[in-house]
């Protein structure tokens, strides 16, 4: 069963996502003709400052979806309908305090726009953001009741229908009215009706949870809730200082119209990676209910499998990126968007260190690990804006950046691992980072062989040489690492997990069609 909804997961998240990476390009080309590169680096800039009021929420979601996965294999639906409870009650009080926040910050707005004179209605443009961020609390219990129960599928039906008719709609709406305000008033409108929709689904599907009866939790759940709660607290600060403040940072030192050209190069690594997330994502989300039920060896086993996974899918991603992503901007954008060199490579770096991060990440979010380093992001949120605030001065952008690859390999990048493999595996952390090093050497090596085969191969950058281009560089590395792997127990499993999957889908159809 869990296995199961392991595939809806992963089936529904990548055609959704294929639809929407599509219209995702379309609609920012539309915006750039439509309005410029300064509203483009607004919508970067206030997506971070956002991400700072989101530090009000301190991990709340995250650890009582921790809490929910017991009661939910269990059918224990007293405990589940008070942690809903109390989930909704908070996430109540934390929008009302958001919104105060916002008011507050307001005035601090235009210190960190640099040279955005032409930008009109700031206070208008940024409400609605608030907007927005404030509605998402609202149906924010049902949304962790629904992915605890790994039935985050039900959703995403009815999402990708919103998101491809809110990207149309504002592609439409900028063609005929280049209003940057309409814009946003359509997306606000169409992302109330989407909300009310789904909570509506969840209702119908969890019942239960609409009783009038009030419901308490017991005080060790509290205790745990509290104690893992003030340790996400940590981590989400430490968060926002490694990721949230660079585009606030660009804006500052650099201009706005830099956090625009930034942030078609985040767009397109953040498309891929919601190509390629669920894929690790859909086995995720089964990693809480394995990690309750089994034992301490079954979970080291799929962390392998989960490991190999991760490296073969990031690495390709990052050599797929290498080859295709200055190529695709100028041909889809043109040339004078194009970033240095420099600034690019580490993007990609960057890209790396946070994508191979995915499995070990998971499977210690999942086990509720968030008190034992809740000190490390704040470390690492230390170190990168330090080093982002000396590195500007004498490498503009790519200091910046540079700032975030410094801070992760200081900290977060060995403490995850350390905290999994004592806690979880109950074995030496030396045999990951051994792992890691050959993954790292083979990345490089293979990416190597791959770009010498597409400059030998194809001359130029239009569009059918960068189809070709990305064909060879998703098949020569996976060629390349099955002739490794495919003797490996990890590939075994998984090779077996996915053609025993076909074959019941295939089973499946064609009993339908019978």
């Amino acid at each position: 069963m869990r296995t199961n909804h392991s595939i809806k997961n992963i089936t529904i998240s990548i055609l959704s996502q294929l639809v929407m990476v599509f219209l995702g390009f379309l609609s920012r080309k539309v915006f750039l003709d439509s309005l410029g590169i300064e509203y483009l680096g607004i919508n970067g800039l206030l997506t971070n400052v956002l991400s700072m009021l989101a530090l009000v929420e301190g991990g709340i979601g995250l650890s009582i979806t921790y809490y929910l996965y017991k009661p939910l294999a269990e059918n224990d639906k007293k405990k589940i309908i008070a942690l809903v409870q109390l989930f909704k009650k908070a996430y109540f009080i934390l929008s009302i305090v958001i919104l105060v926040l916002s008011i507050c910050l307001y005035p601090l707005l235009g210190t960190v726009m640099n040279e955005s004179d032409t930008i009109k209605f700031v206070s208008v443009i940024y409400f609605l953001f608030i907007a927005k961020n404030m509605v998402s609390y609202l149906n924010a219990h049902k949304w962790s009741l629904i992915n605890a129960d790994q039935r985050g599928y039900v959703l995403e039906k009815v999402n990708i229908i919103f998101q491809v008719s809110t990207n149309i709609a504002k592609i439409i709406l900028l063609i005929k009215t280049q209003n940057y305000i309409l814009y946003l008033a359509l997306e606000l409108c169409l992302y109330i009706i989407q909300n009310l929709i789904n909570g509506h689904i969840v209702n119908k599907r969890y019942s239960y949870i609409k009783t009038k009866k009030k419901y308490t939790i017991d005080n060790d759940t509290k205790a745990g809730l509290v104690k893992n709660v003030k340790a996400l607290f940590y981590h989400n600060i430490g968060g926002f200082l490694v990721f949230g403040t660079d585009n606030i940072l660009i804006s500052s030192f650099i201009s706005i119209a830099t956090v625009g050209l930034y942030s078609n190069y985040t767009m397109i690594t953040q498309q891929l990676s919601s190509l390629v997330n669920p894929l690790l994502a859909g086995i995720g989300a089964s990693v809480g209910n394995l990690i309750a039920t089994e034992s301490k060896e079954k979970n080291y086993s799929i962390f392998k499998v989960s490991y190999l996974m991760n490296f073969w899918i990031y690495s390709i991603a990052v050599i797929f990126l290498y080859n295709l992503l200055e190529p695709f901007i100028s041909w889809w954008l043109g040339q004078q968007f194009l970033l240095d060199k420099l600034v690019f490579i580490i993007i990609l770096i960057n890209f790396y260190l946070t994508g191979m991060r995915t499995a070990i990440a998971t499977f210690k979010n999942k086990a509720g690990l968030f008190v034992q380093d809740k000190y490390a992001p704040l470390i690492e949120g230390g170190v990168n804006l330090v080093a982002s605030l000396i590195l500007v001065k004498y490498l503009g952008l790519a200091g910046i950046l540079l700032g975030t690859t410094i801070s992760t390999i200081a900290t977060i990048f060995w403490t995850q691992p350390l905290i999994v493999y004592k806690n979880i595996f109950v074995k030496p952390v030396w045999s990951y980072f051994l792992r890691y090093v050959f993954y790292l050497v083979l990345t490089l090596i293979v990416c190597y062989i791959t770009t010498l085969i597409c400059e030998v191969l194809i001359k130029h950058n239009g569009f059918i040489d960068l189809v070709f281009k990305g064909l060879i560089s998703i098949s020569i590395p996976s060629i390349i690492y099955l002739l490794i792997f495919y003797r490996s127990d990890e590939f075994k499993y998984l090779y077996k997990f996915i053609t025993s999957r076909f074959k019941i889908k295939l089973k499946s159809t064609n009993q339908r069609a019978g």
